[in-house]
């Protein structure tokens, strides 16, 4: 039993000065000063009354309508693109329409909301008012797997599925499993815990991959073209990413959420700048799920319960 505690205590050591030393580096770097871009923030939504979100993951936005995934309360809340309280669907259970603990979502042009429903197992798919359609289960090597985020992709109509085994999983728009790719791994084209998928202009996948500290940038057959970002805590390199999202130019907005904070790269993936001022970061707390539309950049952050919503530069 002493030498358990002896090793109990090792440990915490190590993990407290490893922490240190990942805030002495990470202080260092800010004050060496980095390339920061300033955007004004134009909206703030955290709910109203019973539409206060708890832990919400993701977001998407389409015709003027903003689809905040709220986790803490099993459903989806939808505001106006003035931040107003519209209406919500989904509860706690498994029943159709109902969730438990979801997690990604997509708003497609065909006017169909895809959420992924973690904890039952499966995509659900609702009409732009929230009234339930269909669901499919998901799984991976014969097992229940839970979505983590999900995609319709814009041309072949597929749906592009992350999952809690380590891959991505590709169905057709019926929702009938055509193949997958990834396993777990650190190698390109590998995941581990692949998370927030994001399709660029010209119709490959990016994929957030968590403890690789990386998104991976695949052709619709699964082929790697590019990664974006590395472990570390310097401008340009990832501790936890968690959310990505793509503007009109192909640049990529990566969110971290262990440094709390958001980055920019360019098309080819090289580090442009961090969201801030003069030098310092914008202090967010846990950003995760972002997408981009009308030239506005939604970030989540899921512990400080809310959606924050800034103006890109044209």
């Amino acid at each position: 039993m002493n030498e358990i505690l002896k090793l109990k205590n090792r440990l915490e050591k190590i993990l407290f000065f490893s922490f240190i030393l990942v805030i002495s580096i990470t202080r260092l770097a800010f004050a060496q000063g980095i390339a920061t871009e300033e955007l004004k923030k134009v909206l703030q939504i955290k709910g109203e009354k019973n539409g206060m979100l708890v832990h919400p993951s993701d977001v998407a936005v389409l015709a003027g309508k903003i689809y905040v995934v709220d986790g803490g309360h099993h459903r989806v809340v939808v505001f106006d693109i003035k931040g107003k309280l519209l209406f919500e669907f989904g509860e706690k259970g498994n029943d159709n329409g109902q969730m438990n603990y979801p997690v990604g979502i997509f708003v497609a042009t065909n006017k169909r909301v895809y959420v992924a429903d973690s904890g039952n197992h499966r995509i659900q798919i609702f009409s732009a008012g929230g009234d339930y359609l269909s669901s499919f289960k998901i799984e991976s090597n014969n097992k229940p797997r839970r979505p983590i985020d999900v995609i319709r992709h814009s041309r072949t109509g597929n749906i592009f599925i992350t999952s809690s085994n380590h891959d991505l999983l590709v169905y057709s728009p019926k929702g009938e499993f055509l193949h997958k790719w990834g396993g777990n791994g650190t190698n390109q084209g590998e995941f581990r815990y692949p998370a927030t998928i994001s399709e660029l202009k010209d119709g490959r996948i990016a994929v957030v991959d968590v403890l690789n500290s990386r998104v991976q940038v695949f052709d619709v057959d699964g082929n790697v073209s590019m990664v974006v970002g590395e472990w570390g805590v310097l401008p340009g390199q990832l501790i936890r990413p968690k959310g990505v999202a793509i503007d009109t130019k192909g640049n990529f907005y990566i969110s971290d959420s262990y440094m709390n904070l958001v980055q920019s790269f360019s098309e080819i993936g090289q580090f442009v700048s961090v969201l801030g001022k003069k030098g310092q970061p914008y202090k967010m707390v846990t950003p995760v799920g972002m997408t981009i539309d009308n030239n506005k950049l939604y970030i989540v952050e899921m512990r400080k319960h809310k959606v924050s919503v800034y103006q890109l530069a044209n």
